[in-house]
């Protein structure tokens, strides 16, 4: 068992898994309908339990840098969720490639709270 600083056990912490994208500016329109709080991946995760709510932040000074943010009630929710959900996370990973140039993944947080 992996504890936080709190002796939490990570797995079932609050969490947050981040990823970083690059937008060609006449994909912008189109990839935030995708990534938002309201787009297609923020749907699929609602179909699971655990699943919180979604962020999408762009950069003030480089409109082309998104970042994301996926909340869940625990690390084990999340991976139930890609468990329960592999095949239409795929297909919707599919699905939105050529959305951005770049993606990277920024991490995974322990809420504080």
């Amino acid at each position: 068992m992996t504890q936080d600083t709190n002796g939490r056990d990570w797995n079932e912490a609050h969490c947050a898994f981040f990823w970083e994208y690059k937008v060609e500016p006449h994909n912008a329109a189109a990839f935030e309908a995708f990534y938002g709080a309201q787009g297609k991946w923020a749907e699929l995760f609602q179909r699971a339990q655990g699943y919180v709510r979604t962020e999408l932040l762009r950069d003030p000074d480089d409109p082309t840098r998104y970042r994301t943010g996926d909340y869940w009630q625990s690390r084990e929710d999340f991976l139930n969720f890609l468990r329960d959900f592999s095949e239409q996370y795929d297909a919707l990973g599919t699905e939105c490639t050529d959305l951005a140039v770049e993606r990277t993944n920024a991490g995974v947080y322990l809420t504080t709270g």
